[in-house]
């Protein structure tokens, strides 16, 4: 994944002020750490059952700086020992909800940390970076704690055709990205913006912008592997040939009683799982080609200057695979092809899926880029295409890279899923 802009300082953007932690939570948040200091308390409204909330900031001294950090986190031209914020909800131990410690975050020693409380709401602004600038904005519930929304951007400090903005819905796990079209001129360095209405996103969002789907790596606890005979279940939201979460590239979107839904997961840099429910009968092809039959279309990026819109034939590879497993070579720049175990399963709503782990022999086999297409068949000929990314000239126009989801601050389990009960869930 490529790096994710905000430099060594800390805002808070408080909603009101409050008396600071009594002595029993400021010794709970403190412990033994002697240079710890109470900086300010931050009013955050209530919870949904009318539990007061509040934020405690806390600065440490270089006597009690994060053990990875030789030389301390940066504050103002002075070092310390970075700041702390945590939650104090009615008459519950103190919880930490984040911990900061600038050390530049990149070569170019440009980081930089913002953070607003509001009623039950705290929102990190971070961004640093080298010749890759990024920055990431993530918005997090207090009661129950774990991150709600996030939004990075990444981008070449002298590439005007680089520029990835991404938008993370992390209740639903649901990810939108943006990025510049590679075939445009003079576009300014930087992210595109998000489109604002009457805008909306779209797999071209503007003569300069390109949007799609990318496919979600969720994060597993531990070492954690998915068996064969698991079904996705609530972890990714489904693509479907209606339109939902996909773009219909061919043909007319299906009616909701016959529209396929596919659930796409990356693991690791070389790995896919995807279930696909359809629930149109399958037929013979017509003329017995398999591009007449139900199946998925695997666009995998092969160029590797970090760029991912526009690229010609030869910087993609496209794989076919129909629901029985059979793999059948597409267009594009030759490649080893994935290895295809399947199996049947039962998804959360008891509908019979098919699903596909597919693995690539390259160990970094789409570490640029991959774009999901499902070919829905009637009366045994092709009748429709979504896909994950927009299409031109039968190919893709962006093929955005996996997005990770490794939960969300590491003190949550917001992004993570596990097995359960036979299907890969979301961890509440």
């Amino acid at each position: 994944m490529k790096p994710l802009l905000l430099a060594a300082c800390v805002l808070v953007l408080p909603v009101a002020a409050l008396a600071a932690p009594d002595a029993a939570q400021t010794a709970a948040i403190c412990g033994q750490r002697t240079s710890c200091k109470v900086e300010k308390t931050y009013d955050a409204g209530r919870s949904p059952d009318g539990t007061s909330l509040a934020v405690v900031q806390v600065r440490l001294g270089l006597a009690d700086k994060p053990k990875d950090q030789d030389e301390g986190c940066i504050d103002g031209d002075a070092r310390d020992g970075g700041t702390e914020y945590w939650l104090l909800a009615g008459t519950a131990a103190p919880r930490q909800v984040l911990q900061l410690c600038n050390d530049g975050y990149g070569s170019s020693g440009v980081g930089e940390d913002e953070v607003e409380v509001g009623p039950n709401r705290l929102v990190h602004h971070q961004s640093g970076g080298s010749s890759w600038r990024w920055s990431m904005e993530v918005t997090y519930s207090l009661a129950p704690f774990g991150a709600l929304t996030e939004r990075d951007c990444s981008y070449h400090n002298v590439s005007e055709q680089s520029g990835t903005l991404t938008d993370i819905d992390y209740r639903t796990r649901l990810v939108r990205a943006l990025a510049k079209d590679s075939t445009r001129r003079e576009l300014g360095v930087g992210c595109p913006s998000w489109p604002k209405p009457p805008q909306t996103f779209a797999a071209r969002v503007d003569a300069e912008t390109l949007g799609a789907y990318p496919v979600v790596a969720p994060g597993l606890p531990g070492k954690a592997a998915i068996p064969a005979g698991t079904a996705l279940g609530n972890c990714v939201p489904g693509m479907t040939t209606a339109g939902d979460n996909g773009f219909v590239v061919w043909g007319k979107p299906a009616a909701a009683d016959q529209a396929a839904e596919i659930r796409t997961i990356g693991v690791g840099t070389n790995s896919l799982i995807v279930q696909v429910f359809d629930p149109v009968p399958p037929a013979a092809p017509s003329g017995g080609s398999w591009i007449h039959l139900s199946h998925l279309e695997i666009w995998v990026g092969q160029n590797g200057e970090e760029i991912n819109t526009m690229l010609p034939l030869g910087q993609m590879t496209q794989t076919g695979i129909t629901l029985d497993g059979a793999v059948h070579r597409g267009i594009g720049k030759p490649g080893p092809p994935p290895r295809v175990e399947r199996w049947t399963a039962r998804d959360e709503r008891s509908r019979p899926v098919t699903v596909l782990r597919l693995v690539w022999p390259d160990e970094f086999a789409l570490i640029n880029g991959v774009t999901v297409v499902y070919s829905q068949a009637e009366a045994g000929k092709q009748a429709r295409l979504v896909a994950s990314a927009g299409f031109a000239g039968n190919r893709p126009i962006y093929v955005p890279d996996v997005q990770t989801l490794a939960g969300r601050p590491s003190t949550s389990d917001s992004g993570l899923c596990r097995v359960q009960g036979g299907r890969l869930v979301a961890i509440d």
